[in-house]
């Protein structure tokens, strides 16, 4: 089943005099009071009880909206529990009485405002519409603008039409409300966090999620001002702010606030209360999302008979609960508790409303992956219409819509309509990463880009098989992978590029400031969290509060913001600058997709020359094969020096048939493609691919575009050589090759007026490696280590491993001078120096490198890390590249110290004779291959740019 979008219902809290005690004093006078006189005297008097209960009330407690998993229900903060039945009977009583009465406007108002919130409670929309409608006209006419109901009015009728799924109405109602309170109250009153609540509530349903966070954190400071965080309107909010997490994959911080509301709400009221109720149905569905299966399916054991049978909440339960039981394998269930939903939902709220159209959808999808593709379609379609009348047609849920409807016809082989729908879907996908991103932290868009990449997984799958029937669709394929590969590393950059660039002095102080944060968690990390308890430290508090930094930065970086991103280009852009002799390659892993996404996996090639018309698809099916036993079988024999008889074959040969006449390749690698190397592969009873082709690696095949845009410049002769450190102790070995490496390529750089800054022994310290900046070269020989896999305790590499187990940029690095006191243990961490004598990748982010021609990684495994597909390697490779450099030479295993030590010195020769450092590496490579036959020698090493 698709994944649930949380939408929204509403809270209001109706007259703290009791209706059930209203409606019997009216039945009690109306026995003997029948004159016009009578009857108005009764009606003053239940009015004046209700004028003093409610201005009571209005000082104290006000509206709002809480969002729940999908639309359902309303929430009453005092839940008096008056049933539907007798709150209807006394307003008909209520009525013929107004009827015949002569009162003010103000009286007339106020009852039509407590008739409508009373129908609204009932879910009696269209008659509380009315009412509302009625008192905001009266209290006009009486010009009572100023009255504290006119503003609570006007409020009613934002939630109302929110609820009823008219947004643009509701945006109108209230907006105005918000800035009323405001005028009136000023900018901290009570009512306003209710507005705000209420406006981020809406924004949410829009899609415009960072507009609503930043309402749902400007309502808290003002509960959280007023001293009001014991209240059930700071638990409303902490809830709303947890379904916003949710919908764009924050799912830890979602959990969080979640768990805070609850734990408010079970003292405020008991466990068994409705309102209690929808919050833990928002946490089983955030479960359900986690993969927490078993703690989702309990939380809704017991659910049915305290929530009622005919009641959106129920239906809300149903719809969460049929989710739950797909990805648990319960199929036999699901149909019947999506029929009760919908049915429920039409029943309450008619068919033109969100929360309808997303039952109807959820069970359009279920008769789709059953391949009931008859039953399927009305229900999808219903679904688009209604999402298209009350969302608009660039809202996320509509366009999930589209989508569906395009898997449908994707999987009733009507290929036409599949690929023009999918076009659409993909289109406005991007649009949503460039609308969303820019505010966004790193860790913000990592999130958010889990939660929509599946749907670029999905289309692969599509275009893989659509193509045999609609050759076309492959540039599609090709121009969205170039969109959106490594898309979080070109949107990091970009953000720290134009704020570096901006000449704005408060942004890039502030830049700096960030920096200076990132590096005071690094020292953090390197605590338990008993430890950091000890010294009153709050790791969670410091990383949101650098979080809060970064967003603002990417917020204020206006090139970034104005709509860089995804940009779409084509295919036709990178074709236009290839030679005769050049290919570009761009590899794509892609999980496979039967009617649900499967362990499987296969690997697409994409080769473009200049002479084809279109790029050539190349499937390479046994991507589980590649990722795990073939390449378990390249290491293996690379390490043991055997001939490797088997993965030229499976990870190269086929994807060489198109590449006839070609000499220069590009290749953009993916997935188990970022481990190896492919000049390593050797064609049975043939040669090395090196001796075949000159290979090139790119991050993302469009790079091309701004390399060969690249203008031919002298090389700037400036460098930081470091290396043979003084680790401080034996449980590190030393590396007395690396001092050879150092000095040899300080003399042929110095020989030919380079300017160099070399750090050794003592020297070759953490400090000064991140106070290098501005240089064109830097060279680090060392020992490297990457952890594949941590313990959740203990610590590693000065690093303790709770921290290293969620961040691969704390699982790799490099060891300096000092490194062995730290690596045994003996070393207590130091919250006062930067200085350990271990650089992690996670420091090596924040190196200052914008204009490093070249970073040179002469370590063991500095190009592995944990490998993420579309995305690449997390490890040194990427903090380097994060840090600034244009190009990166980097190890895949351990290193021979000799070995290397010689294909330094030759590549720096090499370079600067030919003045091209990829030619002069590869000719390096080949002159180690005179020596060292096997590849575990000459081979370790690959060059990543140009």
């Amino acid at each position: 089943m698709k994944r649930l979008f949380a939408s929204v219902v509403f809270l209001f809290a109706l007259s703290v005099l009791s209706h059930a005690q209203i409606l019997q004093d009216l039945k009690n006078k109306a026995k003997s009071l029948n004159t016009k006189e009578n009857r108005e005297k009764v009606v003053k008097a239940v009015m004046s009880d209700m004028e003093a209960a409610r201005a009571k009330f209005d000082s104290t407690d006000f509206d709002y909206a809480i969002l729940l998993s999908d639309n359902s229900g309303l929430f009453d903060v005092k839940e008096k529990g008056e049933n539907a039945a007798r709150v209807t009977s006394m307003l008909s009583y209520s009525t013929s009485y107004m009827k015949n009465s002569e009162l003010s406007d103000a009286d007339k108002a106020r009852f039509n405002l407590e008739m409508g919130e009373v129908f609204y409670a009932s879910t009696k929309l269209t008659m509380a519409e009315k009412r509302f409608a009625s008192a905001k006209t009266l209290y006009e006419q009486g010009s009572l603008t100023e009255d504290l109901g006119y503003l609570k009015t006007i409020s009613n009728q934002g939630l109302l039409y929110a609820t009823m799924g008219r947004f643009t109405q509701a945006e109108a109602f209230t907006k105005d409300a918000l800035e009323k309170r405001k005028a009136k109250f000023g900018d901290s009153n009570a009512s306003v966090a209710a507005s705000l609540n209420n406006y981020a509530v809406l924004k949410y349903n829009l899609a415009r999620y960072n507009e609503s966070e930043k309402d749902f954190e400007s309502a808290v400071g003002i509960i959280k001002t007023k001293g009001l965080t014991t209240g059930m309107s700071y638990a409303i909010v902490l809830n709303n702010q947890a379904m916003l997490f949710q919908a764009v994959g924050r799912y830890a911080e979602a959990e969080t606030a979640l768990k805070e509301a609850i734990g408010i709400a079970e003292k405020l009221q008991s466990n068994k209360s409705k309102n209690h109720l929808k919050f833990l149905s928002n946490l089983a569905l955030l479960y359900r999302q986690m993969g927490k299966y078993a703690e989702a399916e309990a939380i809704y054991g017991g659910m049915e008979k305290r929530l009622g049978k005919n009641n959106p909440d129920y239906a809300s339960m149903l719809n969460n609960q049929a989710a739950l039981y797909m990805v648990m394998g319960k199929e036999d269930k699901v149909e019947d508790l999506l029929k009760k939903s919908v049915a429920i939902y039409k029943s309450n709220f008619g068919e033109e409303n969100p929360a309808y159209a997303k039952s109807t959808s959820d069970l359009g999808n279920f008769y789709r992956y059953k391949t009931r593709y008859t039953d399927a379609e009305p229900l999808l379609e219903k679904a688009l219409a209604v999402r298209e009348t009350t969302l608009g047609k660039t809202h996320p849920l509509y366009v999930q819509s589209q989508e569906d409807l395009a898997i449908l016809a994707w999987k009733k082989k009507a290929w036409d309509r599949a690929f023009m729908t999918y076009r659409d879907v993909m289109d406005k996908s991007l649009d949503f990463v460039n609308n969303y991103f820019p505010p966004m932290s790193e860790a913000e868009k990592t999130k958010y880009w889990d939660v929509l990449s599946p749907r670029f997984q999905l289309f692969y799958n599509f275009a893989v098989e659509a193509s045999t029937e609609n050759p076309a669709v492959v540039q599609d394929l090709y121009d969205y992978q170039i969109a959106t590969k490594a898309l979080l590393l070109s949107s990091t950059n970009k953000v720290k590029q134009s704020i570096l660039a901006s000449k704005d002095a408060a942004l890039i102080k502030d830049y700096l400031t960030w920096l200076d944060q990132k590096e005071t968690l690094a020292r953090l990390y390197a605590y338990s969290k008993d430890e950091l308890n000890l010294q009153k430290i709050n790791l969670d508090s410091l990383q949101r509060a650098a979080n809060g930094m970064e967003k603002k930065l990417s917020e204020r970086s206006t090139e970034f913001s104005a709509g860089y991103s995804a940009q779409k280009m084509s295919y036709k852009q990178i074709k236009s600058l290839l030679t005769d002799t050049e290919a570009v390659v761009e590899i794509i892993r892609v999980q496979k997709y039967d009617q649900a996404f499967t362990a499987d996996a296969k690997y697409l090639a994409l080769v473009l020359t200049k002479t084809s018309e279109m790029p050539k698809l190349v499937v390479l099916d046994n991507g589980q094969q590649l990722d795990t036993r073939y390449a378990k079988f390249y290491r293996n024999a690379i390490h043991q020096h055997v001939a490797d008889e088997y993965s030229y074959d499976q990870y190269w040969a086929r994807i060489e048939a198109e590449l006839a006449g070609k000499k220069m390749i590009y290749i953009s690698p993916d997935g188990s493609y970022n481990e190896l190397n492919l000049n390593t592969m050797k064609k049975p009873d043939g040669d090395y691919v090196i001796n075949r082709y000159d290979l090139v690696i790119l991050g993302n095949s469009k790079d091309l575009i701004a390399i060969k845009a690249r203008k031919q410049k002298a090389i700037k002769k400036n460098g930081t050589l470091l290396g043979f450190p003084d680790y401080g102790g034996s449980s590190i070995a030393a590396l007395p090759g690396t001092k050879v490496e150092i000095d040899g390529i300080s003399k042929i750089l110095k020989a030919n007026a380079w300017q160099l800054k070399s750090f050794t022994q003592k020297t070759a310290t953490e400090a000064n490696l991140k106070a290098t900046k501005g240089t064109a070269l830097m060279h680090i020989a060392t020992h490297g280590f990457f952890l594949q896999d941590v313990e959740s305790t203990g610590s590693a590499f000065g690093v303790n491993l709770e921290n290293a187990g969620n961040n691969p940029l704390l699982r790799s690095g490099l060891m300096l001078a000092g490194a062995a006191t730290t690596v045994s243990g003996t070393r207590m961490p130091n919250l006062e120096s930067n200085d350990n004598g271990i650089l992690t990748a996670y420091e090596a982010m924040n190196l200052n490198l914008e204009g490093t021609d070249l970073i040179v990684l002469s370590a063991c495994e500095t190009g592995l890390g944990d490998v993420k597909s579309g995305e690449g390697v997390y490890g040194l490779q990427r903090a380097f590249l994060v840090a600034g450099a244009d190009a990166l030479i980097m190890s895949l295993w351990k290193v021979d110290d000799a070995a290397t030590q010689q294909l330094m010195t030759n590549f720096y020769t090499n370079w600067i004779k030919l003045g091209n450092k990829q030619k002069a590496f590869k000719q390096a490579q080949l002159q180690l291959m005179t020596k060292y036959k096997e590849p575990y020698y000459w081979g370790a090493f690959v060059m990543m740019g140009l």
